[in-house]
């Protein structure tokens, strides 16, 4: 994850996240808005532990690459 980037866009946040697939969004609400530990997503939700762990991830890791290519000007796309 980049360490050199300026502070967050609420507008990029929110289109980033709309790439996400609905269960990434549910569990990254639960994780980060409502402060559940993996376990208490998984319980919520219906799946295993490891599921909401993997969900959670795959979600970190898209938001991540979706908030660097909205920062990049679009020259630096060639």
């Amino acid at each position: 994850m980049a360490n050199n980037r300026q502070p967050v866009d609420l507008e990029r946040l929110r289109k980033a996240a709309e790439k996400l697939r609905p269960i990434e969004r549910e569990v990254l609400y639960l994780s980060s808005a409502e402060g559940l530990r993996n376990d208490a997503v998984g319980e919520r939700l219906g799946i295993t532990t490891k599921t909401a762990e993997r969900h959670l991830r795959d979600a970190l890791i898209k938001l991540d690459r979706e908030m660097e290519r909205l920062e990049r000007p679009w020259w630096r796309f060639w």
